[in-house]
């Protein structure tokens, strides 16, 4: 038909590249089976990483194109990954960032120096993955996988010195495992995703420690002792060299405000003194300490590093961890959805924020710790707002008021309708705190920060709720 110079098939797939719009790629990509939004259930043997180390190989391996640093963990790992990233950027470095889950844009959770992929670029790299899938695609891949192998094309192409990847769940079956970390870091390891990675911190750990490859270099954050033995033991292994932050990385908190925290400390090879996070939350001190001790390694022997590191830490931005988006009454969003991290966001909140009474605004995932986010936020409020958010995941706000005692409880529909009660409740010198899920902070983000006039600038590459972009505050 087209006289020998090109097959029917090709020029198909030529036209069809050609006319898939980005929301025709977001359409067919929503046709993937999405664990986020539907919870993982017992599915620990069905992941199978060859198959997407096949398709990556056809391509070229784009992920050995750059240096890796691969983070795990249960909690603080994406704010960790945003630490490595702004001072491997302040260092000069190329530096790509794959994030899980997005707050506003799905593009957000794929960053080369601190823009988000374009929507071109994400549905040109879609659809010329899709050539190489097995099929039907959408019953072979996740979304997460998906976006995964997008990454890390995207990478390649942009020819990043560094690519910085968060795992999504777990660690040895993680998409992102395909990918080999010759840095990696193991943020605090608590309970999470039990049915799929174990019901005990040793099995939790061993699924996670899966990412410390052969001669690596792995800094973990403080851990339990079963998750620090399981880290140990697999370095060990894998004749990779590890730190222990508290033991090798040592640090002391000057100071905490809902503008962050100053802290001096101590690394492998030099200390630093007033280190600044402009995270608010003394959490996240740890999660720097990590960062810092990946950092101080990559970028050893880099002239004027103290100041690298110190602006790296400082210019760091994540949203939706322990985010003031509004004041008066102070409205502050985190994504906490297990004990560990309530436990952290309430002793956080103790600190820092003056107020009358707290309205806790809380919706939650089905397959999450509902009994242990209940138990240490409930009595921490006056007030309680419960709600669901556009998730298939999300449990039934009445599951949730069964494990509330004494307390003046709303129960509502969705995030908006919880929102609105919420500043009902709330006095001009009161708190709202909204967690539980990041699903119901991506929402709840988006209604206080002035609905969604916000999402005019989502084509733009820039982040659109940087701190640079807040003047509401």
């Amino acid at each position: 038909m087209f006289g020998g110079l090109l097959s029917d098939s090709i020029f198909f797939k030529i036209c069809n590249n050609m006319i898939r719009s980005y929301k025709e790629t977001l359409k067919e990509l929503d046709s993937f089976t999405n664990y986020e939004n539907i919870g993982f259930g017992d599915i620990r043997e069905e992941f199978n990483l060859d198959k997407l180390r096949q398709v990556l190989k056809k391509i070229g391996n784009p992920e050995r194109n750059y240096r890796v640093i691969h983070i795990a963990g249960t909690k603080g790992k994406g704010s960790i990954c945003c630490f490595v990233s702004s001072v491997l950027r302040e260092a000069g470095m190329s530096t790509g960032l794959f994030l899980s889950p997005h707050i506003i844009t799905p593009r957000e959770r794929i960053q080369v120096n601190g823009e988000i992929i374009s929507e071109n670029e994400f549905a040109e790299i879609f659809n010329y993955l899709m050539e190489y899938l097995d099929q039907p695609a959408n019953e072979k891949y996740t979304f997460f996988e998906m976006y995964t192998m997008v990454a890390f094309e995207y990478f390649s192409r942009k020819k990043v010195d560094f690519a910085v990847i968060e795992v999504g769940m777990g660690g040895r079956l993680d998409a992102t495992n395909v990918a080999r970390g010759e840095f990696c870091g193991i943020s605090p390891i608590s309970y999470d995703h039990t049915q799929v990675l174990g019901n005990s911190i040793r099995a939790i750990a061993e699924e996670k420690s899966a990412i410390i490859k052969p001669g690596a270099y792995c800094v973990s954050s403080p851990q339990r002792p079963d998750a620090e033995r399981v880290i140990k033991k697999r370095c060990l292994e894998n004749n990779a060299e590890l730190v222990l932050a508290g033991r090798d990385l040592k640090y002391e908190v000057d100071s905490v405000s809902e503008g962050g925290s100053f802290f001096d400390f101590g690394g492998v090879y030099e200390s630093y003194k007033n280190v600044k996070t402009s995270l608010a939350g003394i959490f996240q001190v740890d999660n720097a300490v990590t960062a810092l001790g990946i950092c101080e390694k990559v970028l050893s022997g880099m002239p004027g590093l103290g100041n690298i590191l110190k602006r790296g830490i400082k210019n760091a931005y994540i949203p939706g961890r322990m985010e003031v988006l509004c004041k008066k009454p102070y409205f502050v969003a985190d994504g906490a959805q297990n004990a560990d991290s309530a436990a952290n966001l309430k002793k956080s909140v103790e600190q820092i924020f003056k107020y009358d009474k707290l309205i806790l605004l809380l919706g939650m995932s089905r397959d999450k710790d509902i009994e242990g986010v209940c138990r240490l936020l409930g009595p921490f409020a006056e007030k309680i707002v419960l709600t669901r958010a556009l998730s298939a995941r999300a449990a039934d706000p009445g599951v949730i008021r069964g494990h509330i005692e004494n307390k003046q409880v709303k129960v509502t529909a969705n995030v908006t309708d919880g929102v609105k009660e919420a500043f009902n409740l709330a006095g001009k010198n009161d708190m709202i705190l909204a967690a539980g899920s990041f699903f119901v902070v991506a929402q709840a983000r988006c209604i206080v920060k002035g609905s969604f006039a916000y999402s005019l600038g989502l084509s733009q590459n820039t982040h659109p709720c940087h701190p640079r972009e807040r003047g509401d505050l």
